[in-house]
């Protein structure tokens, strides 16, 4: 009967180490798992799934619940765990000789402790912390149902208690986690969609696309728009004859159209419209079919300019600085292929930046962005809000706008200006010193 006795005890003390490995695994799963990654099957009315959604949206309530049950087990070891191995102990240690009870006793209740807490840290703390944090969708669809019926049965005792853990963090000044909104930073998605593709579940053009989404609303339209001394504009006292033949030879859909200076721009004209007028030369002039130019500024953050284009249904749109010169144009596909990269059409010729000769060195375009220059070179030329471009930074060391064949030498590297139409740079090698 004794025997008996000790063997429910022990299933008992095993049972209450299984219950705190429970709520252990419940809580780690909760705070580890998202709802998005259970809406879908929440979705499909699976009932583990849409009670797991309800334990995540309402995270407070339920870590309590988690907490209350920890507690409630602790408690119930400590109780009943010691007195049981002491009892088991104690005929071992008289078969070993030990015949002082204050001995045998003290020390069954040193050896249960070790044993217990053994268990406890083992199989009821360390080993659910570890499953819930790498199968945290499965441990959360496993928790809910028990953890929830636990939930209503202690629901006054938790209520209680969370509202005074509440009471005392809102005397510190925190809000508590309903309050918060549960998001990844920034920083914390990058790290997921790193391992994403370290994993295989991304693949590196969809790793390449989101990367440039993050940076989208970091660029503004300085940085991307074509400048001023790379623009093809009309004079609108130009001829009708001229006008339509560089219309023909630039090949672009819209055109700005400036008035004596390019810093006076009077419009824009659509080709279509052209060509309508070139069918009814006698009927319409070029100022007729000449459209409003919309202007923005340089440091508009490109995200906010692709929708006031969207919305204003405009594709091109003029850059200008703070004092209302002419910076450059900027259109949508420009907006665009800061996500995607580079469109390009049958009429588009495929230019590269960078081109390494036979002799080692490089010839490079002048307009690559700075970034993609220390990117292809591994260097570390500054980045600075008066240029954008290699052709800049030469300019901005230098002074001047620097002649054919001048060299300029900065931080192990060599740049020597091939290249040059009127003041612009049209091309440069670059050598590794």
């Amino acid at each position: 009967m004794v025997v008996e006795s000790v063997l429910f005890e022990v299933g008992l003390i095993f049972l209450i180490v299984l219950a705190n490995a429970f709520f252990v695994a419940a809580e780690f799963a909760l705070v580890k798992v998202r709802a998005t990654q259970l809406q879908t099957l929440a979705e499909k009315k699976n009932k583990r799934a849409q009670i797991a959604v309800k334990l995540v949206t309402h995270l407070d309530e339920f870590l309590s619940a988690t907490q209350v049950g920890i507690t409630m087990t602790s408690l119930g070891l400590g109780w009943l765990g010691e007195p049981v191995t002491a009892k088991i102990l104690e005929p071992v240690f008289h078969l070993l000789g030990i015949s002082n009870p204050q001995a045998i006793h003290t020390l069954s209740i040193t050896v249960g402790f070790i044993i217990l807490t053994f268990l406890h840290i083992t199989i009821g703390e360390q080993a659910p912390k570890f499953i819930s944090i790498k199968f945290a969708k499965r441990t959360t669809l496993f928790v809910a149902i028990p953890l929830n019926i636990f939930y209503l049965i202690f629901k006054p005792a938790i209520w209680l208690l969370n509202e005074a853990s509440n009471f005392i963090l809102r005397m510190l000044g925190i809000k508590s986690i309903n309050e918060i909104e549960k998001t990844h930073s920034e920083e914390e998605l990058r790290l997921l969609i790193a391992e994403g593709r370290q994993s295989g579940a991304i693949d590196s053009t969809e790793h390449q696309l989101i990367e440039k989404i993050f940076e989208f609303n970091d660029k503004i339209a300085r940085e991307i728009m074509v400048p001023r001394n790379h623009m093809i504009a009309l004079n609108i006292n130009d001829s009708r004859d001229k006008i339509f033949q560089t219309v023909i030879e630039e090949g672009f859909s819209r055109l700005p159209v400036y008035k004596e200076t390019i810093d006076n721009i009077v419009g824009v004209i659509y080709t279509k419209d052209l060509i309508s007028a070139a069918e009814h030369r006698e009927l319409i002039t070029l100022s007729d079919i000449i459209r409003p130019a919309t202007f923005v500024s340089g440091t508009k953050q490109i995200g906010n300019l692709l929708k006031e284009l969207q919305k204003i249904k405009v594709h091109l749109a003029i850059v200008v600085d703070e004092y209302g010169g002419v910076e450059g144009i900027v259109t949508i596909e420009d907006i665009i292929e800061e996500i995607v990269g580079e469109i390009q059409d049958e009429y588009d010729v495929e230019s590269q930046d960078v081109e390494r000769e036979k002799s080692g060195l490089y010839l490079v375009n002048p307009m690559i962005s700075i970034e993609d220059f220390n990117k292809r070179f591994t260097s570390s030329l500054p980045e600075d809000t008066d240029y954008q471009s290699l052709g800049g930074f030469l300019q901005k060391v230098t002074g001047h706008i620097p002649e054919v064949y001048e060299r300029i030498d900065y931080k192990g590297l060599s740049f020597i200006i091939t290249k040059k139409m009127g003041n612009r740079i049209l091309q440069v090698r670059v050598q590794k010193m």
